[in-house]
């Protein structure tokens, strides 16, 4: 596990979110999910999380969840294919993260994403309801988000309090 400090990833010892290893349930119809897992975030702690192999990394911070939380599991699945319907003039340039938690954050955490594209100004986090009812799942741009994406970085980053697949 890694720790972000001042925007680099060191082995500096901290507070990891503890990953366990039960199954997530497989709810997303038409999806072909390549790997699952689920975190416990602590209320009380700074909570670090790196998927080691699929280009995932989490802070959540102290204080993120609800005065009346002390935890609370968060369940991914990432994904390459699947019933996807993207914007029109776009690609897929990195998995499909699917991260469901049961509470909106009090405070936002910070996702970074591994992307395979050589001009990241160009890109765009986009999202989709995993409860949508029809197929295909349609992904559309998240507006207004806080997202970062640095020239020469294989990484993206966004700033985000509630999830339903991004």
């Amino acid at each position: 596990m890694y720790r972000k400090k001042g925007g680099v990833w060191s082995s500096e010892p901290t507070h990891v979110a503890t990953q366990q290893a039960t199954a997530v349930t497989g709810y997303l119809r038409g999806v072909d999910v390549i790997a699952q897992t689920s975190i416990t975030i602590k209320a009380d702690e700074d909570n670090y999380f790196v998927w080691k192999g699929y280009g995932f990394r989490l802070h959540a911070p102290k204080g993120a969840l609800p005065p009346d939380l002390p935890q609370c599991t968060l369940h991914i699945q990432a994904s390459l294919s699947g019933q996807y319907q993207f914007p029109k003039e776009s690609q897929l340039v990195s998995a499909v993260y699917w991260i469901s938690a049961p509470v909106t954050f009090s405070k936002p955490l910070m996702i970074d994403m591994q992307h395979a594209c050589l001009s990241p100004l160009q890109l765009k986090f986009v999202k989709a309801q995993c409860t949508q009812k029809q197929l295909p799942y349609r992904f559309e741009p998240i507006e207004k988000s806080n997202e970062v994406f640095i020239q020469h970085s294989s990484y993206g980053s966004i700033s985000i309090t509630k999830f339903s697949g991004v």
